[in-house]
């Protein structure tokens, strides 16, 4: 049964890429003329396929990245308007893009599952650094690489500033600025570390009895 459904998950991925072979010949010839960090083409690609609806623009968004980013696993999911910002992201197996999410410069390992309109920012200056455009109004991008650990969910309409690290939970709605060690729950504006308990209401009833 499960070589079944890896077939036809395959045969998917490669009915994808039939159908979305002129864009991605168009997105690598832009790469080879201008290098990769010109994005225009695919941008513009990214957002055409983000608004393809059901399993069909599923595979559609994933056969167009793994043909294009630097690495997408064939396993990856990418729901209906999620985006990869940057085509020199890592997604590996297992990976869930949620609705209206938003991936930047990132690398994200095996497992890990975003909620809806999370957005993975490249770092805190892909804009300039604030002192630079007070000076002189002059932008400087810097792109930074953020790298979300295995088997990490990262809840909905979570803000990713920093890395995350392996087995971490993000709570809907946080802003990560600072770093996330290993097996940390984080939740807030910003993020902070919270201890989750849970009680046990049946036998603390019955001891006081």
């Amino acid at each position: 049964m499960q070589t079944v459904k890896l077939i036809l998950k395959r045969l998917l991925l490669l009915t994808g890429l039939v159908l979305t072979s002129p864009l991605i010949f168009v997105t690598l010839l832009e790469a080879l003329l201008f290098g990769r960090k010109a994005e225009r083409v695919y941008g513009s690609c990214k957002e055409l396929l983000a608004l393809c609806p059901t399993l069909c623009g599923q595979y559609l968004r994933l056969a167009f990245y793994w043909a294009v980013c630097t690495r997408i696993s064939p396993d990856a999911c990418f729901l209906f308007g999620s985006m990869v910002a940057h085509r020199d992201t890592v997604i590996r197996g297992g990976g869930v893009v949620g609705t209206h999410s938003i991936i930047g410069y990132a690398d994200i390992g095996e497992n890990v599952l975003f909620g809806a309109r999370v957005s993975v920012i490249s770092g805190k200056y892909q804009h300039g650094r604030p002192e630079e455009r007070a000076q002189d109004g002059a932008v400087r991008e810097e792109y930074q690489c953020i790298h979300i650990g295995g088997n990490s969910w990262i809840g909905e309409g979570a803000l990713i500033l920093a890395d995350v690290g392996a087995g971490c939970t993000v709570g809907a709605g946080s802003v990560v600025y600072k770093e996330v060690p290993d097996g940390i729950t984080v939740m807030g504006n910003p993020a902070r570390k919270v201890s989750l308990q849970v009680t046990d209401t049946a036998g603390s009833a019955a001891g006081d009895k």
